[in-house]
């Protein structure tokens, strides 16, 4: 007891001392417990792997030649690092020959891709914008070379669509994600993914500008520009998200007006008219990637469909704008939704934190097949997201391409648009 009373009496006097020695011992711990969760869970992955890399495969077969795109400054410098401790081992266990190309600026791997050969499939060990700037790459091809199958780790600051394949969070969880990546490249279980087409509206005495592509959405408006400023708020860690909706939400310099026109054509399940231009436009962009329901619909008469070209227009002003695929029921579509026009603070606060948790509210959705933007002048500059990349708004034709991705995935994922 008097040993007892004693150490009370010493914590008592010593009460600043103590509180820092919990917190240090509390993270410390935390800290062991984490490693110690990562280094089970790369033991097993790396066993896993070993059996693959152990199988025998033909003497006339070279090991599988696997292109990856790294990028090294991707989510703070940490792609690299997090890449060579916890990726590229298992892939190598697994006895895939790996050819690892850094990108050296924005839009290198575009390049990169464009004018890559000798490879069996492509690895984007990145963000959002990797792989956008991949998936361009790839579509831009018009050469009739092997398909390359695309994997993704995401290792990038956002990875709105690796996240959508991937479930992942911070420490163990993370490193559980980046190993769930490759071990379904190593297993080669794929899916289809629709894409959108973006190409620039060009007017009279314009350079007719190069296509881009998306595989996520297309946004501009007053939430993802708060979003778009969620960095400035790191000191609140974890809570930074919401953040950026509370200091933000009455600051004139968001996007608070979207105002323009917008042309589109309906959905169609395929008919004379749509799947003869789907046809030329796979065949245009590279023909290696027609999926087999695109070539099962050739050999099949096509119905008519008059409402399938028929092209309809709406005006709008709103706060929110958004463009994303989507597959209903086995039929793909872009889904334009249009927000509110017009926020109050605490509406704008209360919209933002449902957002984090996936829930959209007071929006309006317009189904269509393709959409023409024609977003009104505005004094000041305004900014549309890309799949999380910038660029400055300008009219643009969005055209769908289903099923034209061809994507590793775990088994029990189905890849919808």
């Amino acid at each position: 007891m008097e040993r007892a009373a004693k150490f009370a009496k010493t914590i008592r006097n010593n009460w600043k001392k103590s509180v820092v020695g919990v917190i240090a011992l509390y993270y410390g711990g935390a800290t062991l417990k984490e490693k110690y969760e990562i280094n089970v869970l790369m033991r097993a992955a790396c066993k896993e792997a070993a059996l693959y890399g152990d199988a025998l495969i033909p003497m006339e077969r070279n090991p599988t030649m696997v292109t990856v795109i790294l990028n090294p400054v991707a989510n703070k410098r940490t792609a690299k690092r997090d890449f060579e401790k916890y990726c590229e081992p298992l892939l190598h266990l697994a006895g895939l020959q790996l050819n690892v190309i850094q990108t050296a600026s924005e839009g290198n791997a575009k390049d990169i891709v464009e004018s890559l050969h000798g490879t069996e499939a492509i690895i984007v060990a990145g963000g959002d914008g990797t792989l956008s700037e991949t998936v361009t790459g790839l579509l831009r091809r018009n050469d009739d070379a092997n398909q390359f199958p695309l994997g993704v780790i995401p290792l990038g600051r956002t990875n709105t669509f690796g996240n959508s394949l991937f479930p992942g969070g911070k420490g163990a969880d993370k490193v559980k994600q980046l190993i769930e990546a490759c071990m379904a490249i190593i297993k080669g279980n794929t899916d289809w993914k629709d894409a959108m087409k973006i190409e620039p509206i060009s007017t009279e005495g314009d350079t007719p500008s190069r296509p881009i592509y998306a595989v996520s959405s297309i946004e501009y408006g007053a939430f993802r520009d708060a979003l778009a400023k969620k960095d400035k708020y790191w000191i609140y860690g974890p809570l930074r998200d919401y953040a950026t909706y509370i200091f933000n939400g009455y600051k004139n310099s968001l996007t608070w007006e979207c105002n323009g026109t917008i042309k589109y054509t309906p959905p169609c399940a395929g008919c004379n008219n749509c799947v003869v231009q789907k046809k030329r436009e796979v065949r245009k962009v590279w023909s290696l990637f027609m999926s087999n329901t695109i070539a099962a619909q050739e050999s099949k008469q096509l119905l008519d469909n008059p409402e399938c070209s028929k092209t309809q227009e709406l005006c709008y002003k709103v706060s929110d704008f958004r463009i994303q695929t989507e597959n209903k029921n086995g039929m793909p579509v872009l889904n334009v939704m249009l927000g509110k026009n017009g926020y109050t603070y605490t509406e704008f606060v209360a919209e933002g934190w449902n957002r984090l948790k996936n829930m959209r509210k007071n929006t309006f959705v317009i189904p269509a097949r393709t959409v023409e933007l024609l977003p009104l002048e505005s004094e000041k500059e305004v900014m549309i997201e890309i799949d999380r990349e910038e660029f400055e708004v300008k009219p643009v034709k969005v055209t769908l391409l289903p099923k034209i991705i061809k994507l590793f995935c775990s088994p029990q994922v189905q890849v919808n648009g």
